[in-house]
């Protein structure tokens, strides 16, 4: 490895670190915002606040002899943000509803959901990610008798909100893979699949009106960096580690958010996790990491 891929190595990963820990923080932003909003209302200050500044970023960039807004075909991108505006409201729907230390468990699922989508369509997934996918679902396991005993302020609508997160999230990394075999800059994709998630949550809004605002300083605190923070430079860091590392190393280095979260969840929600639920956390994580390892080939015979 020369020099200056070593070091291009070496920015990947902290880019995609960066990524991983601002979206780590979702969950203490989405949390704090829903004590004051529900679920629609904090959808759409996320995406409200967001676009202008994704937008923003592009414009400087195009000023400065960067891409301009039209330099991708927009439409798929907008069409992914809108289904993407619908992941969204499932996950916060589904956070309201459970302790953050679950609700980050419980999303972990995506991966499992991810390979049977692709099995359906026809791309059969390794073995290594069937283990991870069973691995994953016994974690999940035990993490479920917590919701349906209603301990800790979980219900079953936030367990069926969560599991539908996990599903349509699922459908959308499965359709972002074409728009990834696109080309295109990242930064403008982005810029337009939020804007599309913009028009959901608007849309939404409409048959949940009066829109409200935060009431405290705190609520609008919150309500920002879970655009800037969470939504901008999550997906932004994202873009920029994946073009350096490609795709499968930047997976392995993003596993490092559900980490993260419930390192947050722990220390900032003052949440807790019973020892079975610990263990079914630790599973959920194994599984993840055991799904981005490489398989091994076999030897070629002469």
């Amino acid at each position: 490895m020369s020099r200056l891929e070593e070091q291009a190595k070496k920015s990947g990963i902290a880019w995609m670190v960066l990524s991983a820990t601002a979206y780590s923080m979702f969950t203490i932003f989405g949390k704090n915002v829903l004590e004051e909003l529900d679920a629609v209302d904090v959808l759409v200050w996320r995406f409200l606040l967001a676009v202008p500044l994704a937008w923003a970023v592009v414009v400087v960039r195009a000023r400065l002899g960067g891409p301009g807004p039209f330099s991708v075909a927009w439409l798929p991108r907008f069409t992914a943000g809108v289904l993407f505006g619908g992941v969204a409201w499932l996950a916060f729907a589904g956070l309201d509803q459970l302790p953050g230390a679950l609700y980050i468990v419980i999303i972990y699922t995506y991966p499992a959901m991810v390979a049977v989508g692709a099995t359906l369509l026809g791309r059969p997934a390794g073995r290594h990610v069937w283990i991870a996918v069973f691995i994953t679902l016994v974690g999940i396991a035990l993490t479920v008798p917590e919701v349906l005993d209603g301990a800790g302020g979980a219900t079953v609508a936030g367990l069926l909100f969560t599991l539908g997160n996990a599903l349509t999230y699922a459908a959308y990394v499965i359709y972002s893979e074409r728009l990834v075999a696109d080309g295109g800059d990242g930064l403008v994709a982005s810029a337009w699949s939020l804007t599309g998630s913009l028009a959901f949550a608007v849309v939404a809004a409409a048959f949940s009106w009066p829109f409200e605002a935060p009431s405290s300083a705190g609520g609008y605190g919150s309500a920002i960096g879970l655009a800037a923070v969470s939504t901008v430079l999550a997906s932004m860091a994202f873009f920029l580690g994946v073009r350096r590392l490609g795709p499968s190393s930047a997976a392995l280095v993003a596993t490092t958010e559900p980490v993260l979260t419930l390192v947050w969840v722990v220390l900032i929600l003052n949440e807790s996790l019973e020892p079975v639920q610990l263990s079914g956390a630790a599973l959920v994580i194994v599984g993840v990491l055991w799904s981005q390892r490489a398989p091994r080939t076999q030897p070629t015979r002469a």
